[in-house]
């Protein structure tokens, strides 16, 4: 006769998927871990963020170099519109050309490791990580140029309420525009795990010619 099966004897559970476990930030972090994406996104953000710092203080000064003084409204208004449409062209090509970049590289992967697996990798949890990965690069690459703008153009938005001056207003846009690439400087430097005092000069220098070569190019222009 059989014996009877045991009653306290545990059935085997399949495993859990770790990418379907805990909260949202929980499963795009162990995604982003997985695919060694956490370098990739903060490279993208540094990057960004002094592209975009850079680009907003060759606005500014531009703007002050070459608007009126006695009559500052359309050349503000020009700059204005000019740093709203780079801020959204920054957002939208940043956004669009990394998540297809990506995507591109993270397909190939998955095909490359499914190949040297002899198996079929398209649904594996390496693939779903790298889908997210992708996803989550292009977020920060869209965004990191897109809220460093921002947050440069403050004082410009409170030009047109007559709160400020125009000229006061680019005044406190560049001083937070060179902050903006003094800080960068120094996470560039924590990441790195070197003096983040150096690279905070190398930003700040990276300003300086941006300005020289600027104020060089009008004062030719102009003497032409």
């Amino acid at each position: 006769m059989a014996e009877p099966e045991d009653e306290n004897k545990q059935v085997a559970q399949p495993r859990a998927n770790p990418l379907e476990e805990g909260g949202l930030v929980e499963r795009v972090m162990r995604s982003l871990e997985l695919t060694k994406g956490v370098e990739i996104a903060r490279r993208y953000l540094a990057m960004n963020g002094f592209d975009s710092a850079l680009t907003m203080l060759g606005l500014l000064l531009g703007g002050l170099i070459t608007i009126d003084p006695l009559n500052p409204t359309p050349g503000f208004n020009a700059i204005l519109l000019a740093a709203t449409g780079s801020i959204i062209a920054m957002a939208v090509s940043g956004f669009s050309g990394s998540y297809l970049a990506e995507s591109a590289q993270r397909d190939r992967e998955v095909e490359e490791m499914g190949r040297a697996m002899l198996t079929d990798m398209t649904n594996s949890m390496f693939a779903k990580a790298s889908r997210t990965t992708a996803v989550v690069i292009a977020i920060v690459d869209g965004s990191s140029s897109a809220v460093a703008a921002l947050i440069i153009m403050i004082p410009l938005w409170f030009v047109p309420f007559g709160l400020l001056p125009y000229n006061i207003a680019s005044y406190m846009s560049i001083c937070i525009c060179i902050l903006l690439l003094f800080l960068l400087g120094l996470f560039l430097g924590h990441i790195s795990k070197r003096s983040m005092w150096k690279y905070a000069a190398r930003t700040l220098f990276a300003g300086v010619v941006t300005a020289a070569l600027l104020y060089t190019i009008a004062f030719v222009t102009s003497g032409g």
